[in-house]
């Protein structure tokens, strides 16, 4: 466990903002200069680079640090910890942070604790912490939160233009998830999303990866909780185009600016999509693997195959309590937004490489 600074976190803090700064020098004033902090709220900044960083890298670091052990404070109630020579990219970066959160807070007060989860290059709303109390205290039954967001406007009309196509790209998945019935209806953006503490440990803590941290986070909490949207837009991340990362905002904004197409799932799809929990979701519709699989598209049966279904499901089953509604999430503990992702653009292949009569 990496220290906090300038002081350990004071148990009982209701909100801490969590912010990976990796080469931030130029936005994270922005950043924290934007937040609120009330006074049993806190914002905690992990300055980081990857291993192998170049000079440049190490030293922006170096300065970030500095400026903060200088008193540097943009924000109220401040607190960072230095995470050099990290291996697992900003996955681990979160991570370290959160479990900082975690490790401060009682054990008997983790319900009442919420870890939001931001970016270094993102502006947020003057309400963002009572507003994602309020969420919280008005269902108090989630376990994470969806955050609303709006990218920044881009600097070029190019780069406002594949932004906002990106954010339309966005939407459109979630919104024919939803139509379809499936339970990972909500975005992954990692500098726009909240998790009660006692979800985040159920979960397994914020998965160390150097790219899609956020979508395999929120889909393990989804498995143990509720992941609710919020109502109102509370961050702006940044529109800019960058490589930093292997796919997210970033490397879709290069890709559109370049002329090229984001790989849209077709109406099609996300239709066998609901056809299968429609089926799934009918009384007697998960008795039997092979009679679910003979309704569907022959893609969507393939799938399934494919993916063991047909022998996992008995086992499944034997250990799926018989109350209402278990079997069918025992469905979507399997078939989890990984799989349903892996589903859709299954389908759309097989299309396209059909010959043309």
């Amino acid at each position: 466990m990496r220290d906090v600074e300038p002081l350990p976190l004071s148990p009982g803090l209701r909100c801490v903002a969590v912010i990976p700064a990796c080469d931030e020098l130029e936005t994270i004033g922005r950043t924290l200069a934007s937040l609120v902090v009330p006074d049993d709220c806190a914002a905690m900044v992990v300055v980081n680079h990857p291993e192998g960083a170049d000079s440049r890298v190490k030293r922006s670091s170096f300065e970030l640090l500095g400026r903060l052990r200088a008193g540097w404070s943009p924000c109220r109630n401040l607190h960072w910890i230095d995470a050099p020579d990290l291996r697992g990219g900003v996955g681990e970066a979160r991570k370290l942070g959160m479990d900082a959160v975690v490790a401060s807070q009682r054990a008997d007060m983790l319900e009442q604790t919420i870890l939001a989860s931001l970016d270094a290059d993102t502006v947020a709303e003057r309400d963002y912490f009572p507003e994602i109390l309020a969420e919280f205290g008005r269902t108090p039954e989630i376990a994470a939160l969806t955050i609303p967001f709006r990218h920044q406007p881009g600097e070029t009309p190019e780069e406002e233009l594949a932004i906002r196509r990106y954010e339309a790209y966005l939407e459109r998945y979630v919104t024919k998830l939803r139509e379809a019935g499936s339970p990972y209806a909500f975005q992954t953006v990692g500098s726009a999303f909240a998790v009660r503490l006692d979800a985040y440990v159920r979960a397994g803590g914020m998965r160390v990866r150097r790219g899609g941290e956020d979508f395999y986070f929120l889909q393990a909490t989804a498995k143990v909780g509720t992941v609710a949207t919020g109502r109102k837009v509370l961050v702006h991340p940044s529109a800019r185009p960058s490589d930093r990362v292997p796919f997210g905002t970033g490397p879709a904004v290069r890709k559109l600016m370049a002329g090229e197409r984001l790989s849209e799932i077709s109406d099609a799809a996300f239709s066998h999509l609901g056809v299968l929990l429609t089926l799934a979701a009918a009384p007697a519709g998960l008795d039997d693997a092979e009679l679910l699989m003979g309704k569907l598209d022959p893609c969507f049966r393939a799938f399934l195959k494919e993916e063991g279904f047909p022998a996992v499901w008995p086992k499944i089953l034997a250990n799926t309590p018989k109350r209402a509604g278990a079997r069918l999430a025992a469905f979507h503990l399997w078939f989890d937004g990984l799989r349903t992702l892996r589903c859709l653009h299954r389908f759309d292949r097989q299309q396209a490489e059909k010959p043309v009569i």
